[in-house]
């Protein structure tokens, strides 16, 4: 079972981590589709997408759905 605050963490590190590499804030989209997933495989596979991702890559996968 995934603890809410854990994943509530995860979900700010990984909205901090493409703010950082956008330069801005997230867009509401953007941050719903960070905020929308629960299940720690799906983070970490976001986080790991960011986190290696340039600027124009990070923007494009965030805006995906």
């Amino acid at each position: 079972m995934n603890s809410e605050k854990t994943v509530k963490n995860f979900h700010s590190a990984i909205i901090r981590l493409a703010s950082q590499k956008l330069g801005r804030r997230l867009t509401k989209k953007e941050t719903e589709f960070v905020t929308s997933r629960g299940g720690f495989l799906a983070l970490e596979m976001i986080f790991d997408t960011v986190n290696s991702g340039d600027r124009e890559s990070v923007e494009k996968y965030l805006n995906s759905e």
